[in-house]
């Protein structure tokens, strides 16, 4: 099923996902963050333009990244569904799964290896307070 989505109906959509209440009180300290500084020295008005730069530089390296990554899964996800489409047997294995894990998440039988759980004791070094 093939959507006609325009560019500007996209554009609008993220751009109310980034204004939500949500998402907007993030940005600064993402900004922040990625530029290795505070908001005291982002917000200076004589704040230097290498940290405006440093800013602006890594916020674009982080949005190209995210960006990458998930065009990448999505193309991906889109060829194997594409492979799969015409596969009846695998959407029949599938439910049959979906039922099996639906019932031991019931508790109307017990799958011994999805009873498993393994744990990382992590010692914290001496000093740094972190048994109170």
């Amino acid at each position: 099923m093939i959507s006609n989505v325009t560019l500007p109906a996209v554009f609008g959509a993220g751009a109310l996902s980034f204004l939500s209440p949500c998402v907007l009180p993030l940005v600064p300290p993402y900004l922040c963050f990625l530029a290795g500084t505070t908001l005291d020295k982002l917000t200076a008005e004589t704040a230097p333009r290498a940290v405006t730069g440093r800013t602006l530089a890594a916020a674009a390296l982080f949005v190209a990244g995210f960006a990458t990554v998930f065009v990448a899964l999505g193309a991906t996800a889109s060829a194997v569904g594409l492979l799969l489409k015409n596969a009846p047997l695998l959407a029949t294995i599938a439910g049959l799964a979906i039922i099996v894990m639906g019932l031991h998440f019931l508790g109307a039988f017990r799958i011994p290896l999805l009873m498993r759980e393994a744990r990382v004791d992590v010692e914290s070094p001496s000093g740094c307070g972190a048994h109170m």
